[in-house]
């Protein structure tokens, strides 16, 4: 019966934390609301842009034209990458969502990377992977958005979105 209640004791403290964290995922979701962004673009960004362009237009794909709204979701996901110091693709969903709701967006994807130091190095990255080369060659996507970001130490954070409208 003592084990009983013991197991009873650790599931509930369990429960209790998968609730703090739904709640902490909620209050993330609060940093992704991309109203306030001021729209800049880096020196690398330009570069990026233009590199995955050319490579476009190397295989008979139109060129993507720049979305700033894309932008306003790369830009604050970059900032998530900083903050939380890994690539990843937390919170996509909502990415993707607010661009369909914003612009009509049909289809969206993106690319991340991490420590790359040029725009040639992350553009060679994304093309010698099978999905991130995808991403790049899919003759649907019209547009995109892309945010280059530095942690402190220096380290380049990328977001690239894609998108169909």
């Amino acid at each position: 019966m003592k084990k009983l209640s013991f197991v009873l004791v650790i599931i509930l403290l369990n429960l209790s934390f998968i609730s703090c964290s739904v709640e902490e995922d909620v209050q993330m979701l609060d940093e992704y609301k991309s109203t306030n962004i001021k729209v800049e673009y880096t020196q690398m960004d330009y570069e990026i842009v233009e590199m995955i362009n050319a490579y476009r237009i190397s295989k008979g794909l139109s060129e993507l034209i720049i979305l700033n709204e894309a932008t306003k979701e790369a830009i604050t996901h970059s900032q998530y990458m900083v903050k939380h110091g890994e690539p990843s693709h937390d919170y996509f969903f909502n990415r993707s969502e607010n661009l369909k709701k914003g612009v009509n967006a049909t289809s969206v994807s993106e690319n991340v990377g991490y420590g790359y130091s040029s725009a040639q190095s992350i553009v060679n990255a994304w093309l010698k992977s099978d999905g991130h080369r995808k991403n790049i060659e899919n003759p649907g996507f019209t547009d995109f958005g892309i945010s280059t970001k530095k942690d402190e130490d220096g380290r380049n954070y990328f977001t690239n979105i894609f998108v169909k409208r």
